[in-house]
Parts: C-alpha cells; sequence; structure tokens
C-alpha cells in the first residue's frame, strides 16, 4: 500500500462524488468528518483499519440508493469505488496480522 497514492485515490473518490452530487441536483458538503489520531503506530492502523470498513458501508448504502434511483451507472462506479476500499482494508488487515510487536 502506498500512502501517497491511496490519498490520490481518496481525493478522486471525493471529487467524483462532488460533481455526481452537482449533477443530481444537490450540493456536496466540504466538511469533512472528525479523524482521530494515536501516537501509537498500532492503534493509528487499527484506526484506519476502521474508518476503511466504516466507508465502505457508507458506499454500500449510496449503492443501494441509487439502486432505488435508478442510477445504474452511479452504482457501477460505486461498486469499483467499493472495490478499491476493500483492497485498502486487507492492506492494512495484512499489516496488522504480521504486526509484530
Amino acid at each position: 500500500m502506498s500512502l501517497p497514492s491511496e490519498i490520490q485515490d481518496e481525493l478522486e473518490h471525493a471529487k467524483f462524488l462532488a460533481h455526481k452530487i452537482v449533477a443530481l441536483g444537490g450540493t456536496p458538503t466540504t466538511q469533512p468528518a472528525e479523524v482521530v489520531l494515536s501516537e501509537d503506530n498500532r492503534e493509528l492502523i487499527q484506526l484506519a483499519l476502521q474508518a476503511e470498513k466504516e466507508t465502505i458501508e457508507r458506499y454500500t448504502q449510496r449503492i443501494k440508493q441509487a439502486d432505488a434511483a435508478g442510477e445504474v451507472g452511479l452504482r457501477v462506479d460505486l461498486e469499483q469505488i467499493v472495490a478499491e476500499e476493500t483492497k485498502h482494508k486487507e492492506d492494512l488487515e495484512r499489516i496488522l496480522f504480521r504486526w509484530r510487536e
């Protein structure tokens, strides 16, 4: 997992979602969610893992909303994002599995 490339992925996801919200007639929020920090490296990875799980759940809910709205293309795009987020989650799980205190 390359942190700069993961950051770029997340920025692209945010940009995609903002554009889609505008296209559907909404106004995207610019207020980011609170980020919990830690001085402990293992805890930091655990927090990142939890954030990935929560992100996947939110995208899964957006997929259901896209289905309800008949937005097939949006569903496909969201599924791709879920696939990328799942890879990030699995990378973090591997790091924690191999962690040595």
